[in-house]
């Protein structure tokens, strides 16, 4: 990847998509399913960038206010779909979680649904990668995934240093 602003423009774009709107659409599978790919389509692009080294410490530092529920029965491939049975989703915990950790619930994660809030705009998402679907579900608002985009779509690094490690045989980039 040799241009990010391509990618960036992407997550500003799904930033403005994903804001609520006066009139919401009526719920539909389509709609879900598109929101949800969406949603998994911008972590993944906020992943290749990060990995890409094209975020500044702004967007490497950024903590992503979420809740997590705990899990009370055991996650497999024929529950998985259903989070009111194995997660105690009335006992959420609020905590702070870095940005690679939320890309990663998305990105390894089965168990991905959106839910909207009363005036039918999307509330967020529930989703836990396989690593975590034995231990919380994690509730991630709309606000929160938002701000994330907004915050690495208008990230431009001012610098690059690029440092040689040998234990890697590869480099270490660091960015400002």
């Amino acid at each position: 990847m040799i241009e990010s602003r391509f990618w960036k423009d992407d997550l500003l774009r799904y930033a403005k998509q994903f804001r609520p709107v006066a009139m919401p659409s009526r719920w539909s599978e389509k709609l879900v399913v598109n929101f949800e790919k969406d949603v998994v389509l911008a972590f993944f692009m906020v992943r290749k960038l990060w990995e890409s080294g094209k975020f500044s410490s702004e967007t490497k530092l950024h903590k992503l206010k979420v809740l997590r529920c705990p899990n009370t029965i055991a996650a497999n491939a024929m529950n998985y779909w259903d989070i009111d049975a194995i997660y105690d989703l009335t006992n959420e915990q609020p905590i702070s979680k870095g940005v690679t950790f939320i890309c990663n619930q998305f990105i390894h994660g089965r168990a991905i649904f959106a839910y909207r809030e009363e005036d039918r705009n999307w509330g967020g998402l529930y989703t836990c990668s396989d690593f975590e679907r034995q231990k919380y579900i994690y509730r991630i608002p709309l606000s929160e995934i938002i701000t994330l985009l907004e915050i690495a779509g208008n990230d431009y690094p001012s610098m690059t240093r690029m440092t040689f490690n040998p234990d890697i045989n590869d480099y270490d980039i660091e960015t400002d």
